[in-house]
């Protein structure tokens, strides 16, 4: 487990290392072989609060296993390849599976993989409005600094590109949205999509019955920011 935790799938993807150390770990030197159960593992190894974390709720252990599966697959493809033992997590459990590799897979040539990518698309201004355009040019600027500060390397995506004109980007997804404002509130809805096949990943609004100034662009960043930090590549 140690190559597979140093390779470069894993080396900065500090989640998924974790969960797959705890995973493995525990199934060693554990004699029940029941799988753990979600809200253990979100208690144990993304320090969830044992008391208030519901599952339901929060996606967390859910989210990084669907990564966790992506980053072990495209391990095995690129450095892994020739590895004589494989390490799986089988879909609909947390019960790590460790076998032979078939023979047809060793020996092979390692396999390029493209890395996770995240592009922005400005927020759409739904309404006329000099006051809410700035608003809304602000917290682009805000939501695009986070992202950078927590994935690096981001791609920005002009407002007038067609989903569809994205299609050949691998392993890419696309966040996008609006915002709008009515006498109450100001509403951001936002969305992340798959950019191969456009499958929508994660949908949220977050609403704002304060002002729209520079500390109101930047608390509206963080409310997203928090939210989406789950679905964000690594």
């Amino acid at each position: 487990m140690k190559k597979v935790l140093a390779s470069k799938q894993f080396s900065k993807a500090h989640r998924c290392t974790a969960l797959l150390a705890y995973l493995v770990r525990r199934a060693v030197g554990n004699d029940d072989p029941t799988p753990p159960p979600e809200h253990e593992i979100g208690v144990a190894v993304f320090g969830r609060d044992r008391v208030t974390y519901y599952t339901g709720d929060d996606p967390i252990v859910r989210v990084q296993a669907g990564r966790l599966r992506l980053r072990l697959a495209a391990y095995y493809a690129e450095e892994g390849c020739n590895d004589a033992l494989r390490i799986s997590i089988p879909t609909g459990s947390y019960q790590p599976k460790v076998e032979y590799a078939p023979a047809s897979a060793q020996q092979i040539p390692a396999l390029s993989q493209a890395p996770p990518l995240l592009m922005l698309r400005q927020l759409a201004c739904l309404n006329p409005d000099p006051a809410l355009t700035a608003y809304v040019l602000g917290l682009n600027d805000e939501l695009g600094y986070r992202l950078y500060r927590a994935v690096g390397p981001i791609r920005r995506v002009d407002t007038d590109i067609p989903l569809a004109a994205l299609g050949s980007v691998a392993n890419a997804t696309l966040l996008e949205g609006t915002v709008r404002q009515d006498a109450a509130r100001v509403r951001v809805s936002l969305l992340l999509r798959r950019v191969s096949d456009g499958a929508v990943l994660w949908y949220e609004q977050f609403d704002d019955a304060g002002s729209i100034n520079i500390a109101a662009q930047e608390g509206m960043a963080e409310r997203c920011m928090l939210a989406l930090r789950a679905y964000l590549p690594e």
